[in-house]
Order: structure tokens, then sequence, then C-alpha cells
């Protein structure tokens, strides 16, 4: 009786995990624009006005938790003059794009107007909704 010996060759296939990999990419490259655009509640005070124009804006939000959002970024009321000023550098013709909760007290989006006015903007606008009873208001 002879012993035969057998050789066993462990060998991984690499291709399926190479399929779910790419996979996982692509699904996260098409859901990123979505995740990346949060939307803050904000409720804006009613106002007559003209819509602005579609130049380069840059949003700041004051939500009624006192959170100053600028893109993504949460800032402190110190930091937005700095923060701000590097990007009207970058982009000189942009515009600041103010949106406050009008339950904030007056004060309080006065002194972020102020801190915005500090970084030079070409113009400053206050976001507000469409008044629908724009007759009854004059």
């Amino acid at each position: 009786m002879s012993k035969s010996t057998f050789k066993t060759e462990s060998r991984t296939t690499v291709v399926p995990i190479i399929n779910v990999s790419l996979v996982v990419v692509i699904t996260l490259m098409m859901m990123g624009p979505f995740l990346a655009n949060e939307e803050v509640e904000v409720d804006l005070p009613m106002a007559k006005a003209d819509e602005v124009g579609e130049s380069e804006k840059i949003e700041i939000t004051f939500t009624l938790e006192r959170d100053i959002i600028v893109g993504e970024d949460h800032l402190q009321l110190g930091d937005v003059t700095h923060y701000l000023g590097s990007l009207f550098e970058v982009a000189p013709q942009s515009m600041a794009l103010v949106k406050a909760d009008q339950s904030l007290p007056y004060g309080e989006v006065e002194a972020l107007i102020a801190q915005v006015e500090a970084a030079n903007p070409p113009r400053i606008a206050l976001a507000t909704k469409e008044n629908k009873d724009a007759e009854a208001v004059q």
C-alpha cells in the first residue's frame, strides 16, 4: 500500500471582491452630492422684494439655535469675518446671502451682518420668503 500525497492549493478569487468594491464606490459617488447639501430649517421673514440674480452666492445661515453655517462649516460669530474674508478673496464677485430665522432677536442678526460687512463683500442680501399678500402689506 502506497501513501499518496495530495497537494491542496488554496486560491482566493478576487474578482467578486473587486466587483463588490466597485458597486460600493459607484453608489457612494452617486449619493455624495445629496449628502453634502444638508438643508437647515430656517423660518425666513416675509417681505416684498425683487429676487437676487444668479450671481455666485455665499450663503450664511443663522438658525434659531444660534448656529452660524457657511456652506457645510459651523462657525462662531467671531470667526465669521476671517472665514468670509478668505472666501471673498478667492471669489471677489460673489455676494453674501444672509439667511436668518425671523424669531431671532434683531440685535443678534445685526451683529452677524456687521461681521459679514467687515469681510468686505461686494454685495450683501438678506433672504426672505415671498409675501403672497403683497398688496395687503402696502
